[in-house]
């Protein structure tokens, strides 16, 4: 019962931008195990977990296709507060800077920004998404959201599927979360040792470039116009991120 609580607040974590599902991991006290066992191809113990996911993924995913619906500007207000905040998890583990780091984030936001499409939320109709580039989608993004810091569905932001996610979500559009579902699950069990392996060995390389996409990408949820009210939203959701990013 208590893998399937941490569950659908991991769910609930993968779908809001700027929230490291790996640093959640390390407090519930399971992400050296979990690891371990992934890389074992032990999945038994993990199933109520699993459960626990895809209902917090489902929650979330109505409640925050419902709000773009209604609260477009607010809510990509809220969610760039939070993106943008997670910066500072993602540099915490190497805080100093030279020219090296420099250079990989700033390739970093030149490639979040050109693939970055249209405004998140600014339409109600979804482009058509590829199988294939769905399927890598949901393979990055839970891979790299187990990783501590790391967070995962701005993966999906930087390759402009995240609000196409959403309203597959909202929609229960079953082929498409299908082979969303089947990356995801994939990419968490093929891609995370390798990505850990890595991420250990260039650490600071990796954590510059991530934050220079997470910057570069940023400009998918500007608002239509900024007002006096987008400024709360705006501070509603970097304030607990940033809070939450301290010393992790």
């Amino acid at each position: 019962m208590l893998l399937f609580v941490q569950g659908v607040v991991l769910g609930f974590i993968m779908v809001l931008p700027g929230m490291s599902g790996g640093t959640l991991f390390v407090i519930f006290g399971i992400y050296e195990q979990l690891v371990r066992d992934l890389v074992n191809r032990i999945f038994k113990p993990y199933i109520p977990l699993l459960l626990g996911i895809m209902a917090g993924i489902f929650a979330s995913g109505f409640l925050f296709a419902w709000f773009f619906t209604k609260y477009r500007d607010q809510t990509s207000v809220f969610l760039l507060g939070c993106l943008l905040a997670s910066i500072r998890a993602v540099l915490n583990c190497c805080p100093g800077i030279n020219n090296r780091r420099v250079i990989f984030m700033s390739i970093g936001v030149v490639i979040g920004f050109s693939l970055g499409n249209d405004p998140i939320g600014s339409t109600s109709v979804m482009e058509e998404i590829s199988g294939i580039y769905l399927f890598v989608a949901g393979a990055l993004s839970s891979a790299t959201m187990v990783l501590p810091g790391l967070p995962g569905s701005s993966v999906l932001i930087v390759m402009g599927v995240y609000d196409t996610v959403l309203f597959y979500l909202s929609e229960l559009v079953i082929p498409k979360l299908a082979i969303f579902g089947i990356g995801s699950i994939i990419g968490m069990v093929l891609l995370v040792h390798a990505l850990e392996k890595l991420y250990d060995q260039h650490r600071a390389i990796i954590s510059y470039f991530f934050a220079g996409l997470i910057l570069g990408s940023a400009r998918t949820l500007l608002p239509h116009s900024f007002e006096l009210e987008g400024i709360a939203f705006f501070m509603i959701g970097f304030i607990p991120v940033w809070k939450w990013s301290e010393g992790k």
